[in-house]
């Protein structure tokens, strides 16, 4: 069949209009990140294959600037994956009740490179290759968090010279001091900047202990309530000893 002027009038209008949703398409996804600039596999044991799994969002308005720093989140528990906070709290996307995506107005890739690590060994989508290799202290776990961050500074030239900011909450509490402390000891390039802790468990005996004196000096419960609670702490004490 012959195409007429208006075929092909009506055609180019509908691949003008594909065009124009494909450009559309592609600054969205610009503009909010929504897929991870680097993701995978960070080997810390090469003799048996156990690895960190990783995710990396780079930052979206500042990315001209080579001193952009670089944020890893780890997750709490122990044992808790990191993609909770990619997906629930301060990823590009969150997860809706009806398990849709939607874009998160407070996600810290706009001004951070962010880097979402799944530890320790075992954790989420990391890779333990037998259940005894997977840390049983805080100097096993910050040695394969430095492994896994020196191999993907190794990722891109860049990133060696960028502030590096380790962040974490509750159950990191711990893994943050240890890796940090572990970086500082090795005197080893990595551009280490800062810590940040939120709602950390650093000291478990004592801040159970100190639970009830905070909550009655703020005035959140009366003496009544601060005699049962301490009756609960000194047991939770023992158990955390």
């Amino acid at each position: 069949m012959e195409s007429t002027p208006s075929s092909l009038n009506h055609r180019h209008l509908l691949f003008f209009f594909f065009f124009l949703s494909i450009i559309a398409v592609l600054r969205l996804s610009a503009a909010a990140s929504p897929f991870p600039t680097k993701s995978g596999y960070l080997t810390v044991n090469s003799t048996t294959g156990s690895a960190i799994f990783y995710t990396f969002y780079e930052a979206t308005n500042t990315t001209s600037n080579p001193q952009t720093p670089i944020v890893i989140w780890l997750q709490g528990g122990p044992g808790c994956s990191s993609m909770l906070a990619n997906f629930y709290e301060l990823g590009p996307w969150l997860v809706k009740p009806d398990l849709s995506l939607g874009p998160n107005p407070g996600t810290w890739n706009r001004i951070f490179g962010l880097l979402f690590l799944d530890n320790p060994i075992g954790s989420g989508f990391s890779i333990a290759a037998s259940p005894q290799e997977i840390p049983r202290n805080q100097l096993g776990v910050a040695e394969h968090l430095f492994i896994a961050i020196k191999k993907f500074i190794a990722l891109d030239a860049n990133f060696k010279s960028r502030p590096i900011y380790i962040t974490g909450e509750s159950y990191a509490g711990k893994y943050v001091p240890a890796i940090g402390y572990h970086i500082l000891k090795k005197e080893s390039g990595v551009n280490l900047a800062g810590v940040a802790i939120g709602n950390g468990l650093t000291h478990p005996e004592v801040q159970v202990s100190t639970h009830a004196v905070n909550a009655y000096n703020l005035g959140l419960i009366n003496d009544k309530q601060k005699a049962l609670l301490e009756g609960i702490q000194s047991k939770a004490v023992g158990y955390v000893r």
